[in-house]
């Protein structure tokens, strides 16, 4: 159990690491979106406060702060920390092919992507970071494409043994027409295929289900606390 949580920490440092991150003083932190702050480990240093906190930036962490609010701190979101082993997966590869889905290549527009992901998450994506990410192998960026639009995005990112799960979103238009579980079975085929042997991702809540469905066991949260309006 302690193995996989790591993994699954891991998976996300690193590639939080490859969107264009830079490091000082075993924190990392990056210049533009996703805008996070944070150690390797996702513990929090014992400075953490609205003071110490990169301006815009939120700090992400396993560690449940006992009085965020005397620190000038809120909390921006909670995510689950979940895994799936694919020896105990629950119909995690139906052996159905998805035409749909594409992988984006070095030298793709990649602008329709960055769009339609922004509109799932209700947040502006930087294209020069998701780029970068094309000409990492370690990465893979999809889209579900309909009438050629993107109508769902995803990024998958290998560590080791562990292919995570990223960005995956489904753009407003086409939501409840199954296309996030679609680019789930396609990633955990794609995990399959690599010989993982676990698949990781922190989910929202309304996202959990359907990663409870697929065999996902939850292992904890990951919580992103902002300054707190109060601070200013």
């Amino acid at each position: 159990m302690a193995f996989s949580f790591n993994e699954n920490l891991n998976n996300l440092n690193h590639f939080w690491q490859a969107l264009k991150a830079d490091e000082s003083h075993e924190m990392f932190t990056h210049q533009s979106w996703p805008n996070k702050y944070w150690q390797a480990d996702f513990n929090v240093p014992d400075t953490i406060s609205a003071a110490t906190l990169p301006l815009n930036k939120v700090v992400s962490t396993i560690i449940d702060l006992a009085e965020p609010k005397r620190l000038g701190l809120a909390i921006k979101n909670q995510l689950v920390i979940m895994n799936l082993k694919l020896d105990q997966a629950v119909n995690s590869t139906s052996g159905q092919t998805y035409p749909n889905i594409v992988k984006l290549s070095v030298g793709d527009d990649i602008s329709h992507w960055v769009k339609a992901c922004s509109e799932a998450f209700g947040y502006e994506i930087d294209t020069s970071v998701i780029q970068s990410l094309l000409n990492n192998s370690n990465a893979s960026i999809f889209s579900y494409l309909i009438a050629g639009e993107v109508a769902g995005t995803a990024i998958s990112y290998k560590t080791g043994d562990t292919l995570g799960i990223h960005q995956l979103g489904t753009a407003p238009d086409f939501r409840k027409m199954g296309i996030a579980l679609a680019l789930m079975e396609h990633i955990l085929a794609q995990a399959v295929s690599q010989k993982c042997q676990f698949v990781s991702l922190q989910a929202s809540q309304a996202g959990l289900h359907m990663y409870e469905k697929l065999g996902f066991k939850s292992m904890g949260k990951l919580t992103s606390y902002t300054i707190a309006e109060s601070f200013y």
